[in-house]
């Protein structure tokens, strides 16, 4: 509880009484004559909180709304179908952000580091008056937790007698990507610990009686915890308004993850508010390890599928690929799994991430890749050892090719289940599936420019370079956006990509062009002129290889970097 009682009279009857004690008297100068002692008999006389409260009780004036005291965490435990929930009071907040200063103070966490954020809503009410509304939020503890559900080592577990989501620090490998799938960007990683920290409710503190750190700073009792039904945790209207399901406006749809915090004002909040920090999209973090490992996996998947398509459709020409396309292929594939590992806070513990195979797609993902990776090793030793492919050789460059696809795929959904508009299905799909041609393209072309220019670089040249001209487009086209709705994420998005990120965007479309355009329709040039400078083909096609994949990482990394979902008022990136 929370003792909010002026003690300006118990001062100053504490102060008479001592002076009665000490035979002085008490006036203009009492403070002149106060001993240690006197001081001393002082603090020993106050009141606790406790006994304070208690002795309101007595008099009749505690209760809520006589200013005296108010519960900020309840006294019960959550029974078998209850849990525990924050509420928040947004009439009373004031946003002076004790409650983050405490959370960082009282849970030990590293300087700068905090649960709990404070936002800012602005709008205008129906009559047209300007309205303002200060927002604390920490973790939500959903009913359908996005963290857990994304992770791919089990680090999160849900307590099943208060509803609690806590995170294993243990467990957890550093991957950041629960800090992707939470709508609300609770997760924060801590470089130090090479892990991810959260919010739990200062659960240890709950189980003792105490409230949270924040709830307990809290100067105007804005943040409580509540008991509340299970079934309370659903999707809910924004307070005052009856269509959009949020807990406030701007915020991510509640069904998304059906958080159980309550906010409540007896005003209500227009939906037209907007946080004072919607318009700033600030840069993601670009996450290079990662756009290494998405770029060089397709690029991969890609050469072992345009070499099977060679060997099915020219099977004469195929032979002379033999076993540099096999092996390009592998290389590229281990390089790539070799760079994710080092996005990884904590690396040597890596092999964890299958755990959560059953509900995560990046451990599925995880999983497809490494078949892939070790299917691809055996046919690149056939390829390099064997007799004549086969049967046998046939159906390994078979499964290898299936297994490549469904870890593209599973790349696809990993980003699409986080709810983000630049990151859906319709947009991340083509995207990584043209990188795969593009890229695999590049590949079977500069292994031919290198061993056998005549007779299959020429039109794989050609389809490189209307593969390439397809990507571009698509990209440009996205741009289309910034023009729009300062609200929309994509807008934002597109704005990222011709502001802040402009320099990169003009060197992806340049290097793009220059790789997938340029340089093969040079190297169709020289094939046909005569005499064909021979050494100019090879040296063509391994620089249209080299700069195609460039593009293709700055590109990836602008599939980060310029990443805009909605947020809760104030969140950090």
């Amino acid at each position: 509880m929370t003792d909010v009682a002026d003690r300006g009279g118990v001062d100053a009857a504490l102060i008479e009484r001592s002076g009665r004690k000490s035979g002085r008297a008490v006036g203009d100068d009492a403070d002149d004559l106060r001993t240690p002692l006197d001081e001393w008999l002082a603090v020993q006389a106050d009141l606790s909180a406790v006994e304070r409260f208690s002795r309101a009780d007595d008099a009749g004036r505690a209760g809520r709304g006589t200013g005296t005291w108010h519960d900020v965490v309840p006294l019960e435990r959550p029974g078998p179908q209850e849990r525990y929930a924050f509420e928040v009071d947004l009439d009373s907040c004031t946003g002076c952000k004790a409650c983050v200063a405490a959370c960082n103070s009282l849970n030990g966490l590293d300087p700068g580091e905090s649960f709990r954020t404070v936002g800012v809503l602005v709008g205008l009410d129906n009559g047209g008056a300007a309205v303002q509304q200060t927002v604390t939020t920490a973790c939500h503890h959903c009913a359908d937790p996005a963290c857990l559900t994304g992770c791919p080592v089990d680090a999160y577990e849900v307590d099943v007698s208060t509803g609690i989501v806590a995170h294993l620090d243990d467990q957890c490998i550093g991957c950041g990507y629960c800090t992707l799938t939470c709508p609300y960007e609770v997760p924060r990683m801590n470089e130090r610990l090479g892990i991810v920290r959260k919010c739990d409710l200062c659960r240890g503190r709950l189980a003792e009686g105490e409230a949270p750190a924040c709830a307990q700073a809290c100067p105007t009792g804005a943040i409580a915890v509540r008991v509340v039904d299970r079934a309370e945790a659903a999707p809910t209207a924004t307070v005052g308004a009856a269509a959009p399901l949020r807990l406030v406006p701007g915020a991510p749809a509640s069904a998304l993850t059906r958080p159980s915090t309550v906010y409540r004002s007896r005003r209500g909040l227009p939906e037209t508010m907007v946080a004072t920090d919607a318009a700033s999209a600030p840069t993601a973090h670009g996450h290079p390890a990662l756009a290494v490992m998405l770029v060089l996996t397709q690029v991969a998947v890609g050469a072992l599928i345009i070499d099977q398509g060679v060997v099915v459709l020219a099977p004469d020409d195929a032979a002379t690929l033999e076993p540099w396309g096999p092996l390009l292929g592998f290389a590229t594939g281990g390089l790539a799994l070799g760079a994710s590992v080092l996005h990884l806070g904590r690396p040597r513990y890596a092999l964890r991430a299958v755990i959560g195979f059953r509900h995560s797609w990046l451990s599925r993902e995880i999983v497809a890749f490494g078949f892939f990776a070790g299917l691809a090793a055996l046919n690149a030793g056939m390829a390099l050892l064997g007799p004549e492919p086969g049967a046998a050789a046939a159906a390994l460059r078979a499964a290898a090719v299936l297994a490549g696809i469904a870890g593209i795929a599973c790349s696809v959904l990993l980003y699409a289940v986080t709810g983000r508009d630049w990151w859906r299905v319709a947009v991340t799909g083509p995207k990584f599936a043209l990188t795969a041609v593009v890229g695999g393209l590049a590949a079977v072309l500069a292994v031919a420019a290198v061993v056998e220019p005549d007779p299959m670089a020429a039109p794989i040249a050609a389809l490189l370079a209307a593969a390439t001209a397809v990507k571009l487009a698509t990209e440009a086209a996205f741009l289309r956006h910034r023009g729009g709705d300062p609200a929309d994420t994509r807008t934002r998005s597109a704005r990222l990509l011709t502001g802040a990120l402009g320099a990169i965007t003009a060197w992806r479309f340049a290097l793009g062009s220059l790789g997938g355009l340029v340089l093969p329709l040079m190297l169709v040039a020289c094939l046909r002129s005569d005499p064909v400078p021979r050494l100019a083909v090879p040296l063509l096609g391994v620089a249209a290889l080299l700069v195609v994949v460039v593009g293709e990482l700055l590109e990836r990394l602008t599939f980060f970097t310029a990443s805009v979902a909605p947020r809760m008022p104030g969140s950090r990136r």
